[in-house]
């Protein structure tokens, strides 16, 4: 994990040369690399990345996590012997060295690594895309470690805008990344963050909004263009009405999930069933809060076995939601006091014994361990 993050650093340190330059940057040389886990780093990684990255800098692929996909494998390719099958010449077949592939293959000029070598590019192309989006144990991606830092203008916007990294994640402080530019004392970076979800805006994208709020991203509608124009009216000049009527609803939304969280800390059964007798029940039950907590979680912090059952059969797609350090409510709830009668509950619905965290952590680690999950139960108190 700590080469994982040098490696991060090592990147976010050159993004202005990354994406200002049209010249591969290679960071084999760099003693970072000299340790055993960074050397494998930059031998697997490091220049066919940034090579990667580089390129789609410099064409602004439609699909870029298509594109850096496709450059990888690629790239594996051109490492790998392609396999000469058989090849028609003067309408003769020219036989293959293995007799078995000729007679259960048809004739062809050329083919590409087989279907074996094939799935490993498709794994090492995902490998390499999802070095992107991965985060450290204590739940900090890439844009974490960029927004404290400064960068020319553009730069920052261009990372976000070609990676598609989340803007959602929070780490263990439950800072996202752009909380972390602010408390960086870079505004800046925070600002190419709006200017991105603008931009979404612009394009009339309500996926893209809506997956913002069911991780409970808490900068959407306060946010304004580089005029001072706010994002509704934003989304209303370009006439996008369905995305204008989400953000018209949005904020009501809030402060239902709000109520919600707060009635289930009471432990008020009677209004938690008049909250989730409404349509949107299963949104409720699965967005996130500040914390990255869903109602489900605090449910299972409260150690109340009737609100988890209630919240478990409305909404059982809500046990695979994770928190900012990608805990499951099944770890929450092995970390509790009273875990066995709750843990059954989630067990028999389809809870998984085998997810981990970002830790590497299995719930059943937090059976013996316990002081994380006691901590949270403690804020939890706090909130009431």
């Amino acid at each position: 994990m700590a080469a994982n993050r040098e490696f991060f650093n090592e990147i976010i340190n050159n993004i202005d040369d990354i994406f200002g330059q049209s010249q591969p940057v290679s960071f084999k040389a760099n003693p970072i690399f000299k340790t055993e886990q960074g050397k494998y780093l930059a031998d697997s990684l490091a220049d066919p990345l940034i090579k990667a990255l580089t390129e789609i800098a410099n064409k602004r692929p439609k699909d870029p996590v298509a594109y850096l996909t496709g450059y990888l494998q690629n790239f594996m390719g051109e490492r790998k012997p392609a396999v000469l099958v058989e090849k028609k010449r003067n309408g003769n077949t020219l036989a293959n060295a293995n007799s078995k592939l000729t007679n259960s293959r048809p004739a062809a000029d050329f083919i590409e690594p087989d279907a074996r070598s094939m799935n490993e590019d498709d794994e090492d192309g995902a490998l390499a895309a999802q070095q992107l989006e991965e985060r450290d144990e204590h739940g900090q991606s890439m844009l974490h470690f960029a927004c404290a830092r400064s960068h020319r203008r553009g730069a920052l916007y261009t990372l976000i805008e070609e990676s598609r990294i989340d803007l959602t994640y929070r780490d263990e402080l439950y800072r996202t990344a752009r909380d972390v530019a602010l408390q960086a004392n870079q505004p800046n970076n925070a600002v190419e963050i709006d200017r991105f979800i603008i931009a979404q805006a612009v394009l009339g994208d309500l996926e893209y909004f809506e997956q913002l709020a069911l991780q409970g991203y808490d900068h959407i509608l306060d946010i304004e263009d580089e005029s001072g124009k706010v994002i509704m009216d934003v989304a209303t000049e370009r006439q996008h009405d369905t995305l204008v009527g989400f953000f018209n609803n949005l904020r009501t939304l809030e402060e239902t999930r709000e109520e919600l969280h707060q009635t289930i800390r009471d432990k008020n059964m009677e209004r938690l069933k008049e909250l989730t007798a409404a349509p949107n029940a299963k949104w409720l039950i699965k967005t996130k809060n500040y914390y990255g907590r869903t109602a489900l979680h605090i449910a299972v912090l409260k150690e109340s076995e009737e609100m988890v059952q209630h919240l478990v059969q409305l909404s059982p797609e809500a046990l695979k939601v994770t928190d900012n350090l990608e805990r499951t409510v099944l770890h929450y709830a092995l970390g509790t006091n009273f875990c066995e009668s709750v843990s059954r509950i989630l067990i028999q619905n389809g809870a998984k014994r085998t997810a981990k965290d970002l830790k590497g952590r299995q719930p059943s680690y937090y059976f013996i361990n316990k002081a994380d999950i006691l901590r949270l139960q403690e804020e939890e108190d706090e909130s009431r």
